[in-house]
């Protein structure tokens, strides 16, 4: 199958230059060929690609682009427990607005995210990716719920909850590094789960990065089998 490009307009305009992904696979020379075909026809500077098995090494002597392996994207799944209830240190968020609190353990949750990985993203615009998150969590517009767990009237962690090809699916989860260790997560976890079980869902997935492994440990501890494994790459043009 030839490879063919698709330029994602959201990126582009958040990262101000052209960002698009490559569609196909990646297996002769021929292939890294027309991706660099595909890359200058577009104008691109950023592309993303992404494959259930390692490139061929002869895609790293390319002249034209540097490629950087920045995460193992892992999806983890499983049938939703209506048997679970909701925490009673659990609240809904009410208002529009996140609390900066909310926004900087959205930040903190984020160290192995793909956009925080690529040095050549920026920290800054890594910050700024996971505030507009938040954001527009808070705000509904990506997100059903958003969960907070509180601890004399501290913001210990919170979860986003919302919906992916018609599962139920966690955004963010976060729990402050002062809280950790007292099993908040897992507190967060099983209450999203009940408040998507009251809301019909009947499977739920969550997806991290691979070397994320107190994030991997959590959703396993919780019942959760891995569904897949993609290794995303960025593609920079020279």
């Amino acid at each position: 199958m030839k490879q063919r490009f698709v330029k994602l307009d959201w990126d582009s305009n958040f990262f101000n230059f052209n960002v698009g992904r490559i569609m196909g696979p990646i297996k002769e020379k021929q292939d890294i060929q027309n991706v660099e075909f595909l890359i200058e026809e577009n104008k691109n500077k950023l592309s993303y690609y992404s494959t259930s098995k390692k490139l061929p090494e002869f895609v790293f002597e390319s002249n034209k682009f540097d490629i950087v392996l920045v995460d193992r994207k892992t999806t983890y799944s499983k049938s939703i427990n209506s048997d679970l209830e909701i925490n009673k240190s659990i609240s809904s968020i009410d208002h529009k607005i996140p609390e900066e609190k909310l926004i900087d353990l959205a930040i903190q949750s984020g160290v192995y995210s793909r956009f925080n990985v690529d040095k050549k993203i920026g920290k800054q615009k890594f910050k700024e990716m996971y505030r507009l998150w938040m954001i527009n969590s808070v705000n509904r517009k990506i997100a059903k719920e958003v969960f907070v767990f509180t601890e004399n009237k501290n913001i210990a962690g919170f979860v986003t909850l919302g919906e992916k090809n018609n599962r139920a699916d966690i955004g963010i989860i976060a729990v402050d590094n002062v809280f950790r260790g007292k099993g908040i997560g897992k507190t967060l976890m099983t209450s999203a789960e009940k408040w998507f079980s009251n809301s019909g869902y009947k499977s739920i997935q969550v997806v991290t990065q691979g070397d994320n492994i107190p994030a991997c440990k959590l959703y396993e501890s919780c019942g959760y089998n891995v569904e897949s494994i993609e290794l995303f790459y960025h593609i920079w043009k020279k």
